[in-house]
């Protein structure tokens, strides 16, 4: 009985633990609200390029412009997305993974007038943010400590400076990423750069199998034109050599007949004993092969019979004026068992 538990309680584990499920650790600590901030200003930079800049940051800008550009583009093209109207980062709609690049994807909702737009950008990590991050942290502990405070956080909680610039107090790690950010910063620059970015329209799932079934439908449809197209062209071959003045042989035509070969004449058969015998045969072999169809059980007895009586019928005429018996023992070894009909 416990030989039939131990695979039942190891089942059970494995269920156990493929039903818990990890959290994620992301490639690098990130501020969501960063993210979405910098999505939001790609969005709204390039979702209404159009003319020569469009045709310009296609062919000469970087990454980033490239795919806004493209992206948004084939979104009014194609799907007819609409006008910009807002955008929507509710906890259900945006979403934070991690890249295969060591990156991490940040995915938010920009609604249009006809359709939802998906704008994902991947981001990665910013080291000259974090150089200056820690150039800004040393002075500012110099000014904390020289003022007199225990931290560097108390201090920006209630420096009086820091909270008239309009820069968060909460702590110095905000602070110091908002200063550093912001214009009154000697060069402003972002936590996260953002290297790739994919535009794509929302669709519903029935949307999506209709789609799907109108694409099979033309492809189906394009098959057999194809090979309703292939099939007539074989047909047409037919009176290609009727077009170069060449004949047809149709299958069913006669061919024609060979010239008979005369088959010689027999020798005659001589008379007496032997010619009676060999006439039998003969005979025999002739009534043979023009019944070798159809010949029965009792028509092959007859034929066997008839060419035994010549064989006993020549043997007594080579032995002399005695009639021999009907039938004389042979010293041949070879003793009929059965006669069956050959096919």
């Amino acid at each position: 009985m416990k030989k039939k538990l131990i695979p039942i309680l190891c089942l059970m584990l494995l269920f156990c633990l493929s039903a818990c499920s990890t959290k994620e650790t992301p490639n690098f600590e990130y501020d969501k609200s960063i993210m979405i901030d910098t999505t939001k200003s790609i969005v709204t930079n390039y979702h209404n390029v159009t003319g020569a800049t469009a045709e310009y940051l296609k062919s000469d800008g970087d990454e980033v412009e490239k795919g806004a550009v493209k992206g948004f583009e084939q979104a009014q093209t194609t799907d007819n997305v609409g006008t910009f109207v807002g955008f929507d980062t509710s906890d259900d709609v945006v979403t934070f993974e991690n890249g295969s690049k060591g990156d991490v994807l940040c995915s938010i909702i920009a609604k249009f007038e006809n359709r939802d737009v998906r704008v994902t950008v991947s981001y990665e990590e910013n080291k000259l943010f974090n150089a200056r991050y820690e150039q800004e942290l040393q002075q500012l502990d110099y000014y904390a400590s020289m003022s007199g405070y225990t931290s560097t956080d108390e201090y920006v909680q209630k420096d009086e400076y820091i909270s008239q610039m309009g820069f968060s107090t909460e702590s110095a790690k905000a602070f110091l990423t908002e200063y550093i950010m912001s214009s009154q910063s000697s060069s402003p620059v972002i936590p996260y750069n953002p290297i790739e970015v994919e535009v794509s329209a929302v669709y519903s799932t029935s949307e999506l199998l209709l789609n799907g079934a109108k694409n099979m439908g033309v492809g189906m449809g394009v098959v057999f034109c194809v090979l309703i197209f292939i099939a007539l062209i074989i047909y047409l071959l037919r009176f290609v050599p009727k077009l170069l003045g060449k004949e047809i042989k149709k299958p069913g035509a006669p061919k024609t007949a060979k010239p008979v070969k005369e088959t010689p004449k027999a020798a005659p058969i001589p008379t007496g004993p032997i010619g009676v015998s060999q006439a039998a045969r003969t005979e025999g072999a002739k009534e043979t092969a023009a019944a070798a169809e159809e010949v029965t059980d009792g028509e092959l007895i007859a034929v066997i019979t008839a060419a035994l009586q010549a064989y006993l019928s020549e043997s007594a005429a080579a032995a002399g004026p005695v009639h021999p018996p009907a039938y004389t023992a042979s010293n041949d070894t070879l003793v009929v068992r059965s006669i069956r009909r050959v096919r």
